[in-house]
């Protein structure tokens, strides 16, 4: 123990609790407390695992934006006053694992944007690779037209972070269905993100997630 008098204080540490004066009035808070060596390598790999998640989501959006949309997340983010990729990252970089692997697919989130998701969507299996994607008939408005487009992101199982888009997608909003392909007899089964996209591609609707097989 060292210990200051002051006469109307001290300063100093006492059984772990340090004692100082400022402006004539006295504080205590705890000492710091020297870290083991478990605590130095668990601190260790929660920073690397962070750094991990980073590059992972940094890579991610970078192929997103070369193999689906440059346009996007740009317009979603615009909407919300901020950067692109700092949507993305803030959206989805809860879904991968200290490792930098997808640890939830299911809580992706492939597209962002103003349109509406119509209500009661389903995805049935046809056959051959090809699936139906159905959904309740919705009233025209400005984020809900008849003619907005099908549009259909995939993760396949045996890659998790090679985005792709569906192939032979056709559907419109005002028509109720839509189909699409997929090449899961190599992957084994697929997470599909329907989504829907305005005729002239300047706004699009949030995802909806579908595990399919088939």
């Amino acid at each position: 123990m060292k210990v200051t008098d002051f006469g109307k204080g001290f300063s100093g540490m006492m059984n772990g609790v340090v004692y100082y004066e400022m402006n004539g009035k006295l504080y205590a808070r705890n000492a710091p407390r020297k870290r083991t060596e478990k605590e130095k390598e668990n601190a260790s790999a929660t920073v690397k695992g962070i750094n991990r998640r980073f590059r992972a989501i940094q890579q991610l959006y970078s192929i997103y934006r070369r193999k689906v949309s440059p346009d996007i997340w740009r317009l979603a983010a615009r909407e919300e006053g901020k950067m692109a990729h700092n949507l993305f990252h803030s959206t989805n970089c809860g879904c991968l694992n200290a490792e930098g692997k997808m640890a939830a697919p299911e809580l992706f989130q492939f597209t962002a944007g103003t349109l509406l998701l119509p209500r009661e969507m389903a995805v049935e299996a046809l056959g051959g690779g090809q699936f139906r994607a159905t959904w309740a008939e919705e009233r025209e408005m400005a984020t809900a037209a008849g003619t907005d487009k099908l549009q259909a992101g995939v993760l396949y199982d045996n890659n998790l972070l090679a985005l792709h888009t569906a192939t032979e997608v056709s559907g419109t909003r005002g028509e109720g269905q839509g189909v699409f392909a997929l090449d899961t007899a190599k992957a084994g089964g697929a997470h599909v993100y329907l989504y829907f996209a305005r005729e002239d591609g300047t706004a699009y609707s949030p995802s909806a997630h579908f595990h399919v097989e088939g």
